[in-house]
């Protein structure tokens, strides 16, 4: 008779691959919560950070170019210093997961504007770490305070004529958009910002919550290029309302997660398109908060109080009286009267006559 079927148990099924992490959602829960009042945020505190005047070391960034002989990395050296009175000099270096892509590498880097640009290929998901580096050693130092601002929030309009063009992108579809994740210092305390600011009730920055403890920064509504910012500081209304600020303290890295976003309607080829991010480490002046000021230099110490004044000397005693003056001398004898005249000689006797 044939063999009983065999009782041994079945190879169970391969497990599921890992999912691949949710994108913002269109309803996002509550963001962790900001400072009560961001603007209290001691901005001359920030460090100095200017990409006007830095110098690439380094430019191919999970090896995509544009110098693809260099280390898998983005390295800029004179970016600043850690504090605004140090006068060591830092450097920044970017590397990146095994996702990330470009779709214009040749755009990374710090540009002639004073912005660090980071080019994103439309379908690319990433994360990008930064760490601050010392300009000799290449060690990481860490940075008392500093301030990473995030420019030009908004999405692309397709289907629209030229002369039509608005921010709601009425008779056209909207396009790809920016998404930039970043975590706060009660989600990772070790690189985490401690606040973000935005223009408030005017801003087009929608603020999420994404899971993995991202607070994500999603922009809203359309652009151009003409409305671009043309430098770091000195920003238009509507240019500051498509930017955000985070605050980091007392950490030499942190980390930036980046996505674009299409609506189901955009069915353009994710790989053919991408966006650039805009990033500087300049405080910018938000509607409701004070203009920042640069660090004044302290104020000279207080004089010592004044001696106290010697104590005056006693009231001079009064003179004596002065003695009566002395009586006037009597009168004086008048002089004696001149003797009277003398009687005059005796005329001489008339000569005697001739004999």
């Amino acid at each position: 008779s044939p063999p009983p079927p065999s009782t041994s148990p079945s190879p169970p099924p391969p497990s599921p691959p890992p999912p691949s992490p949710p994108p913002p959602s269109s309803s996002p829960s509550p963001p962790p919560p900001s400072l009560p009042d961001p603007c209290s945020v001691d901005r001359t505190l920030m460090a100095p950070i200017d990409f006007l005047s830095s110098n690439v070391l380094y430019n191919n960034l999970n090896g995509v170019g544009p110098t693809t002989t260099d280390p898998t990395q983005i390295l800029v050296s004179n970016v600043g210093s850690t504090t605004p009175t140090s006068g060591a000099t830092m450097g920044m270096r970017i590397v990146s997961d095994s996702v990330y892509q470009a779709h214009k590498p040749k755009r990374n880097g710090p540009n002639a504007k004073g912005f660090f640009v980071l080019n994103i290929r439309g379908e690319v998901d990433t994360i990008l770490n930064f760490t601050f580096v010392d300009d000799n050693s290449q060690d990481p130092v860490t940075v008392p305070n500093f301030v990473i601002s995030i420019y030009d929030f908004d999405r692309g309009c397709s289907g629209q004529l030229a002369g039509l063009r608005n921010k709601t992108c009425d008779g056209g579809s909207f396009d790809l958009g920016e998404v930039v994740m970043a975590k706060s210092s009660t989600a990772d305390p070790a690189q985490g910002f401690d606040a973000y600011i935005t223009s408030g009730g005017t801003s087009e920055v929608e603020i999420g919550a994404v899971t993995g403890g991202w607070t994500s920064f999603s922009a809203t509504l359309a652009g151009t290029g003409a409305d671009n910012p043309g430098t770091v500081q000195g920003l238009t209304e509507d240019q500051l309302n498509k930017a955000v600020s985070l605050y980091y303290s007392n950490t030499s890295s942190f980390q930036l997660r980046v996505r674009l976003f299409p609506p189901p309607a955009f069915n353009a080829t994710l790989t053919d398109t991408g966006r650039n991010i805009l990033l500087s480490g300049v405080v910018l002046d938000f509607p409701g908060c004070p203009p920042s000021m640069p660090p004044s230099s302290p104020p000279p110490p207080s004089p010592p109080p004044p001696s106290p004044p010697p104590p005056s000397p006693p009231p001079p005693s009064p003179p004596p009286p002065s003695p009566p003056p002395p009586s006037p001398p009597p009168p004086s004898p008048p002089p004696p009267s001149p003797p009277p005249p003398s009687p005059p000689p005796p005329s001489p006797p008339p000569p005697s006559p001739p004999p």
